[in-house]
C-alpha cells in the first residue's frame, strides 16, 4: 500500500512526467515543430533534475523513486536516440553503446524483480549520473543538428557548435563502457544475492 502512495509523491510525479513526454517530443520532431519540440524536450529534460532536487527538499525519498527514476532515463534515452539514429543525426557506433548499456540495466526489472524476487537498491554515484547527463547534452545536441538540417538559417550556429561533439561524444563513451564493465559484476552479485545495491 505504500509504494503505490509513493508512487504519487511529487518527485515521482515528476518521473512519471518524463517517461509521458517522450511520445509529445518525437512526435514535434518528427512533424516539424520545431519550437513545441524543443520546449517539450527541454521541460522532459529538467525533470532530471527536478526529481531529484524535490525528492530531497521535501524529504520525499522512496525505494520506488529511486528505481523509477533510473528507469526514466533509460526509457528517454533509449527512445529519443533510436528516433535520431533513424533520421541519420546520430552516429551508430555511439547509439549501440548507449542501447547495450541501457537495455542491459532495464533487464533488472524483470530478472530480479519479477522471474527472481531479488529486493535491490538503486544509488547511483558521480559518474553514472554524469553519463546521464552527457547523454542529455547529445541528445539536444543531434536534435539541434537535425532541426538545423531542415532551417537553413541555423547553418551558421550549428556549423560553430560542431566542434563540441567529439571530445563529448569521446568522454561519453569512455563513460558507458566504464559504467557496463562495472555495471555486469554488481548484476552478478545481486543475482546471487551477494550484493543489494546498484551504484
Amino acid at each position: 500500500m505504500k509504494e503505490k502512495s509513493d508512487l504519487l509523491l511529487f518527485p515521482n510525479l515528476l518521473t512519471l512526467l518524463r517517461i509521458f513526454l517522450i511520445v509529445p517530443v518525437l512526435s514535434c520532431f518528427h512533424f516539424q515543430f520545431w519550437i513545441w519540440g524543443l520546449f517539450l524536450a527541454i521541460l522532459l529534460f529538467l525533470t532530471d533534475f527536478f526529481d531529484g532536487y524535490f525528492a530531497r527538499r521535501l524529504n520525499q525519498t522512496s525505494v520506488i523513486g529511486s528505481i523509477l527514476d533510473p528507469i526514466a532515463d533509460k526509457l528517454v534515452v533509449i527512445f529519443l536516440f533510436l528516433f535520431l539514429y533513424l533520421k541519420g543525426a546520430a552516429p551508430a557506433f555511439y547509439v549501440g553503446i548507449v542501447f547495450l548499456r541501457d537495455i542491459l540495466q532495464l533487464s533488472v526489472i524483470p530478472v530480479l524483480m519479477v522471474w527472481k524476487k531479488i529486493p535491490f537498491f538503486v544509488k547511483p554515484k558521480m559518474i553514472p549520473k554524469w553519463g546521464t547527463t552527457l547523454n542529455y547534452i547529445l541528445l539536444l545536441y543531434y536534435f539541434w543538428i537535425h532541426i538545423g538540417k531542415s532551417i537553413t538559417s541555423l547553418a551558421t550556429f550549428t556549423l560553430f557548435i560542431n566542434v563540441i561533439e567529439i571530445p563529448i561524444l569521446i568522454i561519453s563513451s569512455i563513460i558507458e563502457v566504464y559504467i557496463l564493465i562495472t555495471f555486469l559484476p554488481r548484476y552478478y552479485q545481486i543475482y546471487n544475492r551477494l550484493h543489494d545495491t546498484f551504484e
